[in-house]
C-alpha cells in the first residue's frame, strides 16, 4: 500500500507540544504543508524552529481556541500561507481546573470547557468547510478521548463537553459526504506527554499520592498491552492513513486508539 499525502495542507490546533505536536510532525514527515498553533508566541516560535529540521513547510500562528476572532485569524492565515486547507485537526489542551469532579466545577469552568472543546470545533468547521467543499475534498478530525465512552469522575469537564463531537461528526458526514469530505472523531487512549503528566500531577496532589504511583495505577496498569501509545508510529500514522484516499469510506464515526483500555463497546 502506497500512501501518498504529500503536498496536502494541514491545520492543527494546540500543536506546539504533546499530542498536537506529534500529529503535526507525522504529517510533516509525509511531505505535507502544516500550520501549527498555540496561545504562546514563545512556544509557537520554538516549535516551528525545531520542526523545520524535519521539513521546511511548517508555519506557526498564535491562537486561542476559546476566542472566535482568534480562530478566524488562524484560518485566514492558514488559507493565505498554504493557499488552502485540505485537512483540519482540532486538538485542544485541558481546562486549568481539570482534573476535577462534577460538583467542584463552577459555571465559569463549564463555560470555558464548552468553548475549548465543543464551540471551537463548531467554529473551525464553519470556517473551513466552504473551502473544502469548493475543492470537493477534505478531512476533518476531532481529537477526543476514550473517556467519552467510559466517563471518568476526575475528567468531568472534558467528558461532558467533548461527547457531542461524536454526534457532530455523524451529522457532518451526512452534510458533507457528497463533496468527498469526511469527519471523524479520534478517541485517544493514554500517550506519555508533558500535558498528561501535568494533569495527573494535579490529581496526585489532590489525593496525596506520588505521581509515579498514580501514573502506574491509573494509566499503565489499565492498558491491556501494558504501555502507553506511540505518538508518531501509532496516532500520527492513523491520521496519515485516514487522510489518504484509501480511507475516504471511513466517515462520521469514532475510532478508538487506546490499546484496549476502555471496557465500553
Amino acid at each position: 500500500m502506497n500512501i501518498n499525502i504529500s503536498g496536502k495542507r494541514v491545520l492543527i490546533t494546540a500543536s506546539t507540544e504533546g499530542i498536537g505536536r506529534g500529529v503535526a510532525e507525522a504529517f510533516l514527515r509525509e511531505g505535507c504543508n502544516v500550520v501549527i498553533s498555540s496561545r504562546s508566541k514563545e512556544k509557537v516560535e520554538k516549535a516551528v524552529s525545531e520542526m523545520r529540521k524535519i521539513g521546511p513547510s511548517v508555519w506557526g500562528f498564535v491562537s486561542d481556541l476559546t476566542d472566535f476572532k482568534s480562530l478566524e485569524e488562524l484560518v485566514n492565515y492558514s488559507l493565505k500561507i498554504m493557499n488552502g486547507i485540505d485537512i483540519l485537526v482540532v486538538n485542544s489542551g485541558n481546562p486549568p481546573k481539570e482534573p476535577s469532579y462534577f460538583f467542584e466545577n463552577t459555571m465559569e469552568d463549564w463555560e470555558y470547557a464548552t468553548k475549548l472543546y465543543l464551540l471551537s470545533a463548531i467554529k473551525l468547521t464553519n470556517l473551513v468547510y466552504q473551502h473544502m467543499k469548493a475543492q470537493r475534498w477534505g478531512r476533518i478530525f476531532f481529537l477526543s478521548s476514550w473517556t467519552v465512552k467510559e466517563p471518568q469522575r476526575m475528567f468531568s469537564l472534558a467528558d461532558i463537553t467533548r461527547t457531542p463531537l461524536i454526534q457532530m461528526a455523524k451529522l457532518l458526514s451526512k452534510e458533507l459526504g457528497e463533496y468527498n469530505i469526511s469527519a471523524n472523531v479520534i478517541l485517544m487512549g493514554s500517550f506519555e506527554t508533558e500535558g498528561a503528566k501535568r494533569s495527573l500531577k494535579r490529581y496526585a496532589e489532590k489525593v496525596g499520592q506520588p505521581l509515579d504511583v498514580i501514573w502506574k495505577r491509573e494509566v499503565v496498569s489499565q492498558i491491556p498491552i501494558g504501555r502507553t501509545g506511540d505518538l508518531k508510529n501509532e496516532l500520527g500514522a492513523l491520521l496519515v492513513f485516514l487522510s489518504s484516499d484509501y480511507a475516504g469510506y471511513i466517515n462520521g464515526t469514532s475510532i478508538l486508539i487506546d490499546g484496549g483500555m476502555t471496557r465500553a463497546i
